[in-house]
């Protein structure tokens, strides 16, 4: 309707323009002064009239334009922002709104596990006594009672603190990590049979000090402590995630089901997370084209935007572990135990196996001394909102 508008004003301004010719023309050959004709109280008072409201129409166009466009801009970013997710960039992290969800598992596992403990092979995060995928079963007796929790909104990171992200905090502070003081680290390399306290392994030297990071500085920082990721997280001005939010954001807005893509480990026959494909320890697959860690956001997003929430390497959460904390934790903001002998950590690593391990379930709970450092154990941060 705007165009239609212009267009007729720009006509009576070439009909106007057409007349001021002709009459200029024939008053010239009558030899009038010039002067005389040219009078702005008629003849350029009309034309001045004519442009003036062609440039408010044109401009009233523009902003009906203009709104049109932001209309159908926010109307596309509404149709596809994930539930319970609000955009934002705040330095590659995701806003979570919160809200209520079903935190841990119902029913009761058939598996016998051992810790994930400061122990060679407690890294593995809980050991399986079957041959068929854990997370196919009920769950463990510490994941349980499922119950209902109300969160607050919070940051997350989108992905796992990298090596480069953990190299410019030690050149900012100078920071020693557990491994680097204790000279060694837990470590499971390709062809062993258990873990080993190597020497000289660090997040620097993952498989020891003949090893390193300089061509993985995407990849997650592993041979980190809870000591460690909590001063990361104290520089960076974040924090560690509570377990609850931990569990919250893996789940990507899905309820009840197993892993974070739904109830299938391989939807399709296809690995689609990091974590070891075949049997434990002597044939890895890699059927996800990694034997160790992997960059950081090499597989496809959960439905909140976050990456690598499963697998790739586990993830130091905030909260103290207790084996009954489910039984009486508080049902808005839990924020775990006030004390305690270990801590907890999430999401399982490329070291976990159907057969052995199974712990890239949302609701596993794996966990380990705060000093303990192993070769596929990371962390992520997350922040207040206020």
């Amino acid at each position: 309707m705007w165009f239609a508008s212009v267009i007729l004003l720009i006509r009576k301004a070439a009909i106007s323009g057409g007349l001021i010719y002709r009459v200029t023309r024939q008053n010239r050959a009558r030899g009038i002064p010039e002067f005389l004709f040219s009078r702005p109280g008629l003849i350029r008072s009309e034309m001045g009239t004519t442009i003036r409201n062609i440039w408010k129409a044109s401009l009233s166009g523009a902003m009906m334009l203009l709104g049109i466009a932001i209309v159908v801009v926010a109307s596309r970013a509404l149709t596809h922002r994930p539930q319970g997710k609000t955009e934002s960039s705040s330095h590659g992290m995701v806003l979570l709104n919160g809200g209520q969800f079903l935190m841990g598992t119902s029913g009761r596992s058939k598996h016998v596990h051992s810790g994930h403990g400061s122990q060679p092979g407690g890294a593995a995060g809980l050991v399986s006594s079957s041959t068929n995928d854990p997370g196919r079963e009920a769950g463990d007796d510490d994941e349980r009672p499922s119950h209902r929790v109300r969160l607050s909104p919070f940051y997350i990171d989108a992905t796992e603190v990298t090596n480069a992200d953990f190299a410019r905090f030690e050149q900012a502070t100078g920071y020693k990590t557990d491994a680097e003081k204790k000279g060694g680290s837990w470590v499971f390399k390709n062809g062993q049979q258990d873990w080993e306290s190597v020497d000289g392994a660090d997040w620097q030297h993952p498989l020891g000090p003949d090893s390193t990071v300089s061509d993985k500085m995407n990849h997650p920082v592993v041979n980190v402590s809870w000591n460690d990721a909590a001063a990361y997280a104290k520089w960076a001005g974040k924090r560690l995630p509570t377990e609850a939010e931990w569990e919250y954001a893996a789940r990507g807005g899905r309820e009840g089901e197993i892993y974070p893509w739904g109830n299938q480990l391989k939807p399709n026959g296809k690995a689609i997370a990091n974590f070891w494909q075949g049997t434990w320890p002597d044939d890895n697959r890699m059927e996800d084209g990694y034997f160790y860690t992997a960059p950081v956001a090499s597989f496809q997003p959960n439905g909140f935007g976050l990456y690598d929430m499963i697998g790739n390497a586990w993830e130091w959460t905030a909260d103290w572990y207790a084996d009954d904390y489910y039984k009486h934790s508080p049902a808005k903001d839990p924020k775990g135990p006030k004390s305690g002998e270990m801590r907890v950590a999430r999401g399982g690593s490329w070291f976990c196996s159907e057969g052995y391990c199974g712990a890239y379930r949302v609701g596993f709970r794996g966990k380990s001394p705060e000093d303990s450092s192993f070769n596929n154990v990371g962390f992520r941060c997350a922040r207040d909102v206020n």
